[in-house]
């Protein structure tokens, strides 16, 4: 179905009168559990026009990324710190950022229930993209709230064979009990993806013209007459995560005030029984119709297993059980200690072509079961209401992840009132980590590689210094890396036994004069192994806006407009390549790409609950006249397209 008739008919079902704007600061509270689960994070409800235009979480969550180009394809942070290192399900990490986890959910408490739909179209009918986001929670009790998220994205691409369908799902429930509370999040994605390995040559682009960018020939090809649509090839994901945590407290019963009685009883903590349930279930498939058209250009190292066809599966499931005793006190101010069991199962499946009966991988030869138990323990305190303290630490007793540990610790001085505080921070983190299993082991139609690596080393200290006041935020990470596990230019894991470190830098500034308001985000990065790690040493960001509030006396009404440009830039370096048979990344060092800038010019405009924003991503195409906007080999980024989209949001 249309994604916009879709809409339609959601905002059918939903009350049709609605009064004035509410205050969703005391409508609506929501949060988020911090990376521990022991404690909450306030977070802010979508409901602002500023950085409206920026629905793409390519743009909306990174300063700098590389990018097949198409919305919904597989990306990769080029800041380093912004990087997951500790995903385990590598050949699904570059969808992560499309995908609706539980360490992402928010939860709500709300006096009123709370909908929010969203619809978002660019493009023509070659290349339309669209996105269906419909929102709704509320508060079945005071304490008990229900809600759900799904979203819907259909991408065709502005180039051949670059369709991707994303669809998923989320449930979430909280309640906040005095005795037994509880947080759940369930997820389901699934996101099909097209492989088109890039176009041919790169002067198709820098040095040529085309009316029509699908008409630019592409390694893959397929069938494409609508409505009849076959890649050769393509991925599809599949992933399931759920999450919950139940709380006992076992507070003390406060005992009235006594006229004849001056004292009271004060219970500075109180013990709390935390079990916590975290499910992950992943599946990733990969066909290729034709294999040797890879081989043949290059991208392929070989074929293994099937001439013919290529239809690799990759199953993952992972499954942690944790009990907790945790003291609680006042404010953030907790101790606690678990004990967590893990087990978790990779498989692999090829279809055969004869060659699967004579080649046996040793350690991949049927699923491979893998369980850890570790204990873990943290501590956070406040003193003299301006200077927080945390501490947290695990070690991995037996299995698979033995001996592995992972310290952290963190200051934090801060003053100022509640939004609009200072804070300077201090995080220290050493850990030792076992390779991820894919790492060293694995086996597909394209690859197969068996490693007996080391166990990887990071320490990492970070400083960051925020002035509310002057909108000011900067921030200084050194990691520090032994044994590093990165794709070599073949494509496959290597390990460089020697330090490898990281230094990072990023500032962001606020500067409002009159009506007009730019925000601006700076990254330095060096590293001191460029064939290792591949980074851009500078990548900026900004954005600029005028607002033009519109008051209608006859009808006391009033219209907020917001005219500005985006921009994004990083300076040249060698950009790793992207290997679709794995869908990931790797090093390379024959191109250099960046030192391109991309300009947004958009118009926001607010009626109440009702935003919408106009968009033209990428104006500036062909200038300069290089043309080089590439973050990938082989991969162009979109050119100009002209988007819009609205959210109108409920409570009632």
């Amino acid at each position: 179905m249309n994604k916009l008739v879709l809409a339609i008919a959601v905002l059918a079902f939903l009350p049709a009168l609605i009064n004035a704007q509410i205050d969703t600061n005391t409508v609506v509270y929501s949060w988020k559990l911090d990376e521990y689960y022991s404690s909450r994070i306030r977070v802010d409800v979508d409901t602002a026009l500023d950085n409206f235009q920026n629905q793409n979480s390519v743009f909306s969550n990174y300063i700098s990324v590389s990018t097949p180009g198409n919305y919904g394809a597989p990306l990769q942070s080029n800041v380093f710190t912004e990087r997951g290192l500790n995903d385990e399900f590598l050949f699904i990490n570059p969808f992560y950022p499309f995908m609706q986890q539980f360490t992402g959910t928010r939860y709500f408490n709300t006096r009123k229930p709370f909908t929010r739909i969203s619809y978002f179209r660019g493009g023509s009918s070659q290349n339309k993209e669209e996105i269906l986001d419909a929102f709704h929670s509320q508060n079945l009790t005071k304490t008990l709230n229900v809600g759900l998220r799904y979203i819907t994205v259909g991408s065709m691409g502005q180039y051949r064979f670059q369709r991707v369908k994303n669809n998923s799902f989320n449930f979430f429930s909280s309640l906040n009990g005095s005795l037994y509370s509880y947080h759940l999040s369930f997820n389901f994605n699934k996101i099909v993806a097209d492989e088109n390995g890039g176009i041919l040559n790169d002067s198709l682009i820098t040095d040529t013209t085309f009316s029509i960018t699908k008409d630019i020939p592409t390694l893959f090809g397929g069938t494409d007459n609508p409505p009849r649509h076959e890649p050769d090839v393509y991925t599809e994901v599949r992933n399931l995560n759920l999450f919950a945590v139940q709380e006992i407290a076992f507070r003390g019963k406060r005992s009235r005030p006594d006229s004849a009685v001056a004292t009271k009883k004060f219970h500075l903590f109180y013990p709390k029984l935390i079990y916590i349930f975290r499910l992950n279930r992943n599946t990733r498939l990969f066909n290729d119709k034709d294999p040797a058209v890879g081989l043949n250009n290059g991208l392929y190292p070989a074929i293994l297993y099937n001439n013919e066809l290529t239809g690799d599966s990759l199953k993952h499931w992972q499954l942690i059980n944790s009990a907790r005793l945790q003291f609680q006190g006042r404010k953030s101010n907790r101790y606690f200690v678990d004990y967590n069991y893990e087990m978790s199962e990779y498989s692999v499946g090829i279809p055969s072509g004869g060659l699967l009966d004579t080649l046996v991988v040793p350690g991949i030869s049927g699923p491979k079961r893998l369980d850890n138990s570790f204990i873990s323990s943290g501590f956070n305190t406040i003193f003299v209401n301006h200077i927080e303290l945390g501490l947290f630490g695990r070690y991995y007793l037996t299995g698979y992840r033995s001996t592995d540990f992972k310290v952290s610790g963190e200051l934090r001085l801060f003053t100022g009132k509640p939004g609009r505080q200072s804070s300077l921070i201090f995080k220290a983190q050493n850990e030792l980590r076992s390779p991820d299993f894919l790492h060293t082991r694995y086996v597909s139609n394209n690859f197969v590689w068996t490693n007996n690596f080391s166990q990887t080393t990071i320490n990492t200290l970070s400083i960051n210094l925020t002035v509310s006041s002057k909108k000011f935020d900067i921030q200084g990470d050194y990691v520090l890396l032994h044994n590093f596990i990165y794709f070599n230019e073949q494509a496959v894991p290597e390990q460089f036994h020697r330090g490898l470190s990281i230094l990072s830098i990023w500032a962001s500034k606020r500067f409002d004069f009159w009506k007009i308001t730019s925000n601006s985000k700076v990254v330095y990065q060096k590293t001191d192994n460029h064939n290792i790690i591949g980074l851009p040493a500078f990548a900026f960001s900004n954005s600029s806006y005028v607002k033009l509030p519109v008051n209608f006396r006859a009808t006391e009404g009033k219209l907020l407009l917001m005219l500005g440009f985006d921009m994004f830039y990083n300076s040249s370096y060698f950009a790793d390549a992207y290997m679709p048979s794995l869908t990931t990344f790797y090093r390379q060092t024959e191109k250099q790409l960046g030192n391109y800038p991309y300009f947004d010019a958009f118009l926001n405009v607010q009626l109440k609950r009702l935003r919408f924003f106009l968009k033209y991503e990428h104006v500036n195409t062909g200038w300069p006249k290089s043309k080089n906007y590439f973050s990938i080999p082989h991969y162009p980024r979109n050119e100009r397209n002209l988007k819009f989209g609205l959210s109108w949001t409920f409570y009632d």
